[in-house]
C-alpha cells in the first residue's frame, strides 16, 4: 500500500492532494481542504496505509436476534473481509451507511440497503424489532448513535470482526426483507429506465454506473446530488462511490482531482450553479492536466434523449483533461424520497428550496 507521511490517521483531503500534486503549486485550492480528513472510500481506492483500531478481545455479541450497522471504519481500517466473514457465519444482515457503501455487494443477502440519509431510514429496517444492533465503524457525522440505538446497541470494533466469525453463533432461518429497501427499491427500479428528460434522478446515477470506466469512481457533493448518489447507485465494491460526511463547497470536485492526479478514472457530480470553490479545482485541474468528468445537474444541457447521458458521459471519459456534461435532471422528484423514508438529516438536512 502507498503511505503518506503522517499515517491513516491524520490524513487530510489537502495533504493527500500536494502529496498527489508531486510537487506542482495546489496553493489555496489544498489549503481550503487541510482540515476535512479523507474520506474512506478514498483511503481504500488509493490503497493508503489502513486506520489502525484498537484490538478488544474482550468484546462478544449476545445471542439472538442481531442486526449488523457498519459504518465507514469498516473500510478506512481494511477490516472489509472480517464484516463479510461475520456477516456469513453469523446469518444476519447488515445495513451500512453511506461511506462504507460496497461492503456487501448490493445483491448479497445480507444486505439490508444504505442507511442515515433520511429520518426514518432505521425504523424502516426495523432496528427496534432485533434483540442487538451489533455497531461497527460507525462515524457519528454519518449516523449519531442516538439514531440508530432503537434497540440495546454493542460496540465492536471492525478488527474484531474476523474473530467474532469464528465463534458466533449463527441466527437460524432466512434473512428477513425491510421496509426501507422495499421502499426505495419503489422509487429507484423504475426511474433506473424512465426515458423521460428531464432526466429523474435516478436515472442518471443509473447511467453514471453504466459510462464508469473500470476501475472508476463517482464522487458527489453532499446535498440533493449527494443523497441521490449514496441512495441510488448500485455498489459491489467499496470505494465506486464517495460521498462526504461533511459538506463543504468543492469537495466532490477535490475529490475527483485526488483521484485522477492517481491514475484513477473519475466522475464528479454536482449541482448548477457551480460554486466557486468548485470552479477553482477545475481550474486547478486543467492547469494539473488532469483527467476528470464533472457532471452537472441542472435544467439545461444538450441532453435531448435520454440515452444522450450515458453518450456523453463515455465520450467525456474518453477525452484528456476537465470535461464537464450539463445534464437536465428533474430534482422536483426528490419528494419520491421524502415520502419514502422522510426528510433527508444527513448534512444537516437539505436546503429549504430542496427539502420539500
Amino acid at each position: 500500500m502507498a503511505n503518506v507521511e503522517g499515517g491513516a490517521a491524520r490524513l487530510t483531503v489537502g495533504a493527500v492532494l500536494r502529496n498527489a500534486a508531486s510537487g506542482a503549486d495546489v496553493g489555496t485550492v489544498a489549503s481550503a481542504f487541510d482540515s476535512v480528513r479523507l474520506p474512506a472510500g478514498l483511503v481504500h481506492v488509493l490503497r493508503l496505509e489502513p486506520l489502525p483500531e484498537r484490538r478488544d478481545p474482550s468484546v462478544a455479541v449476545p445471542d439472538g436476534d442481531l442486526v449488523v450497522l457498519a459504518g465507514p471504519g469498516v473500510v478506512e481500517s481494511a477490516n472489509i473481509h472480517g464484516l463479510r466473514a461475520f456477516a456469513a457465519s453469523a446469518n444476519v444482515p447488515v445495513a451500512n451507511t453511506w461511506g462504507a457503501k460496497g461492503v456487501l455487494r448490493w445483491d448479497s443477502p445480507h444486505h439490508m440497503g444504505t442507511c442515515g440519509l433520511q429520518v426514518r431510514d432505521f425504523e424502516l429496517l426495523g432496528f427496534a424489532g432485533y434483540d442487538a444492533i451489533v455497531a461497527t465503524g460507525i462515524e457519528p457525522a454519518e449516523s449519531p448513535p442516538d439514531r440508530f440505538a432503537l434497540a440495546p446497541v454493542v460496540e465492536v470494533p471492525a478488527s474484531e470482526l474476523d474473530r467474532l466469525a469464528q465463534y458466533v453463533e449463527p441466527t437460524r432461518g432466512e434473512i428477513r426483507p425491510n421496509d426501507l429497501y422495499a421502499r426505495l427499491s419503489k422509487v429507484a427500479q423504475p426511474a433506473y429506465t424512465d426515458e423521460r428528460v428531464p432526466l429523474h434522478p435516478a436515472r442518471a446515477v443509473a447511467d453514471l454506473r453504466s459510462a464508469l470506466p473500470s476501475g472508476g469512481i463517482v464522487t458527489a457533493d453532499p446535498g440533493i446530488a449527494g443523497v441521490w448518489v449514496a441512495r441510488t447507485f448500485p455498489t459491489t465494491e467499496p470505494g465506486t462511490v464517495i460521498v462526504p460526511a461533511i459538506a463543504k463547497r468543492g469537495i466532490a470536485a477535490v475529490l475527483a482531482l485526488t483521484a485522477a492526479l492517481h491514475g484513477v478514472p473519475t466522475i464528479a457530480v454536482t449541482i448548477e450553479p457551480m460554486d466557486p470553490n468548485t470552479l477553482g479545482v477545475l481550474k486547478l485541474a486543467t492547469e494539473l492536466g488532469a483527467a476528470l468528468v464533472v457532471d452537472v445537474w441542472g435544467s439545461g444541457g444538450p441532453v435531448r434523449r435520454a440515452a444522450d447521458h450515458v453518450a456523453q458521459l463515455q465520450a467525456a471519459a474518453s477525452e484528456p483533461g476537465v470535461t464537464i456534461v450539463d445534464v437536465p435532471v428533474d430534482l422536483s422528484l426528490t419528494r419520491k424520497l421524502v415520502d419514502a423514508a422522510g426528510p433527508v438529516v444527513a448534512w444537516g438536512g437539505l436546503p429549504v428550496k430542496h427539502a420539500l
